[in-house]
């Protein structure tokens, strides 16, 4: 089959997760209420971390170059998260990013020997009587798959260094011993953070079906492609963390 459209490519990773409600300081809530037309109080919101993506090659044989993460870092600060994927609807929004960090590993290093580097989200939703089920989800452990939409330009093909998608190589196959992955970089764009209904596997390396499989035909002619990835969605279940977690390993 030929290479499925960019714009309809989903990805689907599964990590571990650590649940926990998050208490915001002083200098969080004004980083909060930038975002409002008045002033709220630690009490009026609930807030989590989430990670949204790492440099790690997923189980689609992608992977975020550093500089991909380091661009989202800035892109994904006020973007809104979502209930669903369903952008012709405010009635999903449930809540907004008021900062990110990129959190680095001291001693673990990804498959292609680079510091483990994880994209963190920090959120907040209001605490109110509308959110209450929401937040309960949340607290435990329901709610804790989401996805990220963005945008990125360039997907480097890891045998020849050409794009992925003009290129004769594929996803996952190996050449010469070498496994082809596809490196995006060169992120122009962050839309949105949503929850998503991915079910509870049992071990976090379950591989979930995609709609369509990355597969070709010995005999079909390369197809060349655009250079950009509109709206992709790499869906992963998100790392929700407690103020108080230990950080011992990340420092």
């Amino acid at each position: 089959m030929e290479k499925e459209q960019k714009n309809l490519t989903e990805e689907l990773q599964l990590k571990s997760a650590e649940i926990g409600s998050v208490t915001p300081t002083d200098e969080e809530m004004a980083k909060i209420n930038q975002y409002t037309l008045e002033d709220l109080k630690a009490e009026d919101v609930f807030t989590f971390k989430t990670v949204m993506c790492d440099n790690e090659i997923d189980r689609d044989h992608e992977v975020f170059s550093l500089s991909a993460l380091t661009a989202l870092k800035d892109l994904f600060v006020g973007k809104t998260m979502m209930k669903d994927h369903n952008h012709h609807s405010t009635d999903g929004q449930c809540a907004r990013i008021y900062a990110t960090e990129l959190r680095q590993d001291a001693v673990k290093q990804t498959s292609r020997g680079e510091p483990y580097t994880q994209l963190i989200a920090h959120c907040y939703m209001l605490n109110n009587q509308e959110n209450a089920s929401l937040i309960s989800e949340i607290k435990g452990g329901i709610k804790r798959e989401v996805s990220v939409g963005f945008r990125a330009n360039k997907a480097t093909c890891s045998i020849c260094k050409m794009d992925i998608w003009s290129c004769s190589h594929w996803w996952g196959k190996t050449y010469d011993g070498r496994m082809c992955y596809a490196e995006l970089d060169d992120v122009s764009d962050a839309y949105e953070l949503s929850f998503v209904c991915v079910p509870a596997q049992p071990k976090a390396a379950v591989t979930k079906a995609k709609n369509k499989p990355r597969e070709k035909a010995i005999d079909q002619p390369t197809i060349n492609k655009t250079n950009d990835f509109d709206l992709r969605m790499k869906e992963t279940e998100s790392f929700l963390f407690s103020n108080n977690e230990r950080n011992d390993d990340h420092e």
